[in-house]
């Protein structure tokens, strides 16, 4: 309103001073005893007009700014480099997994349904270079949030410094956005790891075009809203070398966490789902391949560790209509071990905790690729996955673009030093059962075969279809699949089927 009324107020003036010039010509012709005074007011008076029109030009050019423009949501913003949008999304999704075996019926397999993601939350900048980002997740109930930080980026662009709740660095399906992931779930290491956002801060040299990225960071082992504990600390780092190569691009990138375990507490010992981060029980274990379903066919079970440190690497092409990715993740277990004493804050509550005779370790991996029968690039941004840019959307009488894509996923959570573990009593080394002295249903192995087809019918929408045929070797429940089996708990073997729909948008 401000800008159209000084429009307004400088079209009037400089049409007031058009509709003069006349006048002063005329009494130039009237008074010839003064003809170079006159002549100096018209050019003084054309300058003004001039300079009028010149304001009247800048005033044009900043009033589309002040209209919002729109990228899936309005989005505000101003030549002082503050800018403001409404971002949100839903994933809703319909899934079906085969009870396998001789296992008892279970409510939570089966078909069932569940909100994924309600999330809203705004996002912008601030002059000076600063971005910022809130989001909060209202799925199932449940209120908790999403990225939440503050950002800092310099003209030269050549650095992001970053404050908040955000990845851990920890490898390209993980800290991409779900919006972007070729299948309904990133790889079942992220879940079994318990790859997740943390508080804390991070420093990235940027390289030109997304040549490369190095980034550091130190984080709290705990999320925004979960825990108040801060003794437990996070140190991670990433390196992306992502070079250009005939029409396409490369992506080749290692990334690392040193996690430390927080604390008991003062001997409260708690076990959780996301044990690596909550205290120094831990417990590492994955669904099947989908979350309408909280049965884990592959589980640790909860033994006594201080931290562990996770090593991964990332390898990816993408091309005109084909991409091809990988991940692999190492995770070495530190632990306590049968004897050692634990005090202190570190003290257990309970007279014993299962202790392994040595550091366990585990790994994760997969292997996917992706072609776009009609024609689009996979999207790729900040040296993640991005947006796919749809080349016929439907809403201008196109087909919107067509994905097929085949993902391998393997989870290995077996180890000796687990299967071979005892009840310990801190500070004796005394072993309190006999019967305790092996556990071989703990860890297992779990792989997928996963078949997926999407359909975007514009750049925010996305309707995803993901067949799975899962395998699992050994793990808490294959002597109930397979109790007919004479084969030891953990090298018992069964099968089961997954299909999954979701229906997604955002903004």
């Amino acid at each position: 309103m401000k800008i159209t009324l000084r429009i307004a107020l400088v079209t009037t003036s400089a049409l007031t001073l058009l509709c003069s010039e006349p006048v002063f010509a005329e009494q130039v012709e009237a008074s010839p005893a003064q003809p170079a005074a006159s002549a100096a007011q018209v050019e003084a008076l054309q300058k003004q007009v001039q300079a009028l029109q010149a304001q009247l030009d800048a005033l044009k050019q900043q009033l589309p700014k002040a209209v919002p423009s729109w990228r899936g949501a309005p989005q505000f913003a101003d030549s002082d480099g503050w800018s403001f949008k409404v971002r949100g999304r839903l994933h809703y999704d319909t899934g079906y997994i085969e009870t396998p075996g001789d296992y008892a019926a279970n409510r939570n397999l089966g078909f069932n349904s569940r909100v994924r993601r309600v999330r809203l939350g705004v996002e912008g900048s601030m002059p000076g270079g600063f971005g910022y980002k809130v989001e909060g997740d209202f799925a199932n109930a449940n209120v908790g949030f999403g990225d939440v930080l503050l950002s800092w980026q310099p003209k030269s662009k050549d650095m992001i410094v970053r404050v908040g709740n955000f990845e851990t660095l920890d490898g390209l399906d993980q800290i991409s956005s779900s919006n972007y992931i070729t299948f309904l779930e990133r790889a079942q290491m992220n879940d079994a790891f318990v790859n997740t956002r943390r508080l804390g801060a991070a420093v990235a040299a940027l390289g030109k075009d997304e040549r490369y990225r190095i980034e550091a960071g130190l984080f709290t082992a705990h999320g925004i809203d979960n825990s108040f504990d801060n003794d437990g600390w996070i140190g991670a780092a990433r390196a992306v070398y992502a070079p250009s190569l005939g029409n396409g691009r490369l992506h080749l990138a290692l990334n690392y966490q040193h996690r430390e375990f927080q604390s008991n507490n003062g001997g409260v010992a708690s076990v959780s789902a996301n044990a690596p981060s909550t205290n120094q029980v831990a417990r590492y274990r994955a669904r099947p391949f989908l979350q309408t379903t909280d049965v884990r066919f592959v589980d640790t079970g909860s033994f006594a560790a201080k931290g562990d440190d996770i090593i991964g690497l990332e390898v990816a092409a993408i091309y005109p209509k084909l991409y091809m990715a990988g991940e692999a993740q190492w995770t070495r277990v530190r632990t306590y071990r049968p004897g050692d004493v634990a005090t202190g804050l570190d003290a257990f509550a309970a007279a014993s905790q299962v202790a392994p005779s040595t550091n366990p370790s585990f790994f994760g991996g997969y292997a996917e690729i992706g072609y776009f029968l009609t024609g689009e690039t996979r999207g790729y941004k900040d040296n993640i996955w991005g947006r796919t840019k749809v080349l016929n959307p439907l809403s201008k009488g196109g087909l919107g673009a067509w994905q097929i894509a085949a993902r391998f996923d393997y989870l290995d959570l077996n180890s000796d030093a687990l299967q071979a573990a005892r009840l310990n009593n801190f500070g004796t080394g005394v072993a309190t059962s006999a019967t305790d002295a092996v556990r071989l249903g703990r860890g297992g192995t779990q792989s997928g075969m996963i078949l997926g087809l999407n359909w975007y019918p514009t750049d925010y929408a996305r309707i995803m279809l993901n067949y799975i045929r899962i395998h699992v070797d050994g793990g808490p429940l294959a002597s109930v699949v397979e109790p007919q089996s004479t084969l030891p708990v953990n090298q018992r073997s069964y099968t089961t089927n997954g299909l999954a729909v979701r229906t997604q948008f955002d903004f």
